[in-house]
């Protein structure tokens, strides 16, 4: 058996090299790095990483692997059909463009490889991870602070694809060590909650199926007892929308990164408890007097999320100081939970399956007319013709899908 196992590595190993020394590969892949060093997109995932890492610390070996360039625009369409059309150029057969299993990706292949995932990203959000990025060798990087709240989102969902959980956390270390967190200032506190405020606040979270978030969550972790308002809770939507019925609340609501919001007023219109609603199904710990609070992944993929809202500059020097030391407890600090990555969750987590219904009833609805924004947002594809057609289809984007 050891030695079919052996025999399989040596194949595998051998494939890879055959793969990613094929000349036709190597002249897509630098159209496609190219593309990314004139155009207006944001590189992420886990090329990203290895590229940002030093050299000898990057766990990619182009020499046996084939990049897979995942990156932001906030005009994928387009971008994924001009790479497509340059490829053509080439003379290389079988280029076309798809939509991915995410909504909002798109997927572009040459040769039935996949060579180029465009995902769109909103102007406010991008523009923001635009002016924090870090550029090496001409192509943009989305942020350290960015790529480490990815990981730390995979990591606080236990009903997602755990399988990767090892290498997301080898990566995430290596990212820790080479782009630390540095708390910038001194930090402003919030104010702290008086006995009968943090009884009330208990007895929520005792009595509905609610987590703990927040600056409260984050000093349960550091084993302090400072909770301050206002206070962040975690929960699903139809709980939130028993407990704060008929009361003074003000909701925004969420977008790619971070999920709808209620505040809870109190009588002088101060935000008492801010409450966000699940997007899948986020760990938490539950404590010895049966109080749920967020994972220190769940924490920080919130903070980070937190830090690309319109939030004031002092709050976001204290969520950046206060993600810190949830780092330090998480690699090495001395931490009031001894697991990093519990079981146990709150919120649905959609599957491949639920994402594939979703799609399929999206597809049912809007397919009707292929050339409105809603079909075109979502189910855009495209096989690269002549110049006529390409220019029916530019108008036809731009058309449809100003943003």
């Amino acid at each position: 058996m050891d030695t079919i196992e052996s025999l399989v590595e040596e194949l595998e190993l051998e494939n890879k090299r055959e793969a990613a020394a094929d000349p036709t590969t190597r002249q897509v892949l630098g159209l496609v790095e190219d593309f990314l060093k004139h155009h207006r997109v944001l590189c992420y995932g886990g090329t990203a990483i290895n590229n940002l890492l030093p050299e000898h610390e990057q766990f990619y070996d182009f020499d046996e692997e084939v990049p897979d360039y995942d990156f932001f625009s906030e005009t994928p369409q387009e971008h994924a059909m001009m790479i497509a059309d340059n490829i053509s150029a080439l003379k290389i057969p079988n280029v076309e463009v798809k939509p991915g299993m995410h909504l909002g990706t798109f997927k572009v292949f040459s040769e039935f490889q996949g060579v180029a995932d465009v995902t769109y990203l909103e102007n406010k959000i991008f523009d923001r991870l635009w002016k924090e990025d870090i550029v090496r060798h001409g192509i943009h990087y989305v942020s350290p602070n960015f790529l480490r709240m990815s990981m730390y989102l995979e990591l606080s969902r236990p009903k997602g694809d755990v399988s990767r959980w090892t290498k997301v956390y080898k990566r995430l270390q290596l990212l820790n060590k080479h782009y630390p967190l540095t708390c910038p200032a001194k930090i402003k506190v919030g104010t702290e909650l008086d006995e009968d405020q943090k009884k009330e606040v208990i007895h929520l979270l005792k009595t509905h199926p609610i987590v703990l978030l927040g600056f409260s969550a984050a000093e349960v972790h550091a084993k302090r007892t400072h909770w301050t308002t206002p206070v962040t809770l975690l929960a699903e939507a139809p709980t939130i929308e028993a407990i704060t019925k008929g009361k003074a609340t003000h909701v925004t609501e969420g977008n790619e990164l971070i999920p709808k919001r209620t505040d809870f007023m109190d009588e002088n219109g101060l935000v008492k408890i801010r409450f966000y609603e699940t997007q899948a199904c986020h760990s938490y710990h539950r404590t010895a007097d049966g109080i749920h609070v967020a994972s220190i992944p769940t924490l920080l993929q919130f903070f980070y999320a937190y830090m690309y809202t319109n939030a004031p500059e002092d709050e976001l020097t204290r969520i950046l100081c206060v993600a810190q030391r949830l780092v330090d407890l998480a690699d090495h600090g001395s931490r009031e939970f001894a697991l990093l990555t519990p079981k146990e969750c709150l919120g649905h987590q959609e599957t491949l399956i639920d994402m594939k219904k979703h799609r399929s009833d999206l597809y049912a609805r809007v397919s009707k007319d292929k050339e409105s924004p809603e079909y075109l947002a979502s189910f855009f594809n495209y096989t690269p013709g002549d110049k006529t057609r390409r220019r029916k289809i530019r108008d036809l984007l731009k058309k449809t899908l100003k943003r």
